[in-house]
């Protein structure tokens, strides 16, 4: 008897178990219930924030079905908070927004000096959203306006921002993709503060936010990445230009591909080299109980283009290159580091957090007071540059015209 209760205990469970696994998703929604929103852009109006989103109208992303209207649909909210105006762009919607694929989050300018820690709060929290997506600063222009902006290359507008910001960080140093969890660990940590890559539009935006923008090789409007902006604490203070973005890219070991042209050694002219490989280490030191860095900066790169008269031939010559190159971009590098230090006073770079590392006891003593010692610090640049490669001729051609 006690065998055959036993039999019918393990049944039960079973049965249970069974029952349990093909009870499917308790909170689950269907696709069709849903707007998946791609981009949010956030304005400040009449003392509330105006909340702008991006979703996808999946009817129209079929490839077989004709251009009969907009891939995306934008909606815009204004309320006292972020989730408040969220919530009343179901009086324009069928579905209820669903945040999982968020791709670009848009301030604006007024928003960033007023500070980011309150809008964000709401994506921070809810559980929807993934800490994945990237962050920007609408320069110039109302993050709405670059959310309603017809793009030229890909069908989703919030995807070519999104690619194309991605693209120019790796391609182009004055850049910085910046996404959710660096922008948390800034906001968090001491002896760091937070940077945001500017977005802004040029040419004709009224025109740029119609169909016919992208009708013609000529677009009527445009959106470009410009500048890094410098925050301190969650506010936005000023912005660096394309040489001290560079700058903060080579220390921040952001840059994996650039280009710069330099003065050609004896002779009237540039010459363009490509950057290969870039690394800095940046090593904290104290010395009689003051504090100083050391950047050591590695770089291999390329020549690409020669505009004046070299003979690449020549051991002197290319080493003189090399030399240039080399000289350039550490007074680009120093250049940037005393403007910020002049300027902002800030510490965008993370030296304080390295001081933080190594030195913990001097930190925990002088970090109340670590804008003003940065603003101070000794940051000693040292280069290690290297020429490899200089393409399939040796000379520039106009060295070289060929004779009848």
């Amino acid at each position: 008897m006690k065998h055959v209760g036993y039999l019918t205990f393990l049944r039960c469970t079973a049965a249970l178990l069974i029952v349990f696994l093909m009870s499917g998703c308790w909170n689950r929604r269907e696709l069709n219930e849903l707007s998946v929103v791609l981009a949010m852009g956030i304005d400040y109006k009449d003392d509330q924030y105006m909340v702008t989103v991006q979703v996808v109208d999946p009817s129209q992303m079929s490839r077989n079905r004709a251009a009969e209207r907009s891939p995306t649909h934008v909606y815009t909210e204004k309320a006292a908070t972020i989730f408040e105006a969220l919530r009343k762009v179901t009086t324009q919607s069928s579905r209820k927004l669903y945040f999982s694929h968020l791709l670009l989050l848009l301030f604006n300018e007024d928003v960033a000096r007023s500070g980011i820690k309150e809008p964000l709060d709401f994506l921070f929290r809810d559980h929807e959203v993934r800490p994945d997506f990237h962050i920007a600063v609408a320069r110039g222009s109302s993050a709405k306006d670059i959310m309603s902006f017809v793009t030229p290359m890909e069908v989703l507008p919030a995807m070519d921002l999104y690619k194309s910001l991605r693209v120019s960080e790796k391609a182009w140093a004055p850049t910085a993709a910046v996404n959710v969890k660096t922008i948390m660990e800034a906001l968090t940590k001491k002896g760091i503060e937070p940077v945001l890559t500017g977005l802004t539009l040029e040419g004709d935006i009224e025109k740029g936010m119609l169909g016919e923008n992208i009708k013609q090789p000529l677009v009527y409007a445009k959106f470009k990445f410009k500048g890094i902006g410098i925050f301190r604490d969650d506010r936005l203070i000023g912005w660096l230009n394309d040489s001290d973005s560079k700058s903060f890219s080579y220390i921040t070991n952001h840059v994996s591909n650039t280009v710069s042209h330099i003065k050609c050694p004896r002779s009237n002219g540039v010459f363009n080299v490509e950057v290969k490989q870039a690394k800095v280490k940046a090593v904290p030191t104290m010395k009689a109980g003051k504090p100083s860095v050391n950047l050591n900066v590695l770089i291999e790169a390329n020549v690409a283009e020669v505009q004046c008269e070299l003979d690449l031939t020549d051991e002197a010559s290319f080493l003189a290159m090399q030399t240039n190159a080399s000289n350039q971009l550490k007074q680009v590098i120093t250049n940037g580091i005393h403007h910020v230090q002049d300027t902002y006073g800030v510490d965008i770079y993370g030296f304080g957090e390295l001081f933080h590392r190594k030195y913990p006891t001097y930190w925990h003593q002088q970090v109340e007071n670590w804008d003003h010692i940065f603003s101070n610090l000794p940051v000693e640049v040292t280069m290690n540059y290297k020429l490899r490669k200089f393409g399939k001729i040796m000379s520039p051609i106009a060295n070289n015209p060929q004779q009848d």
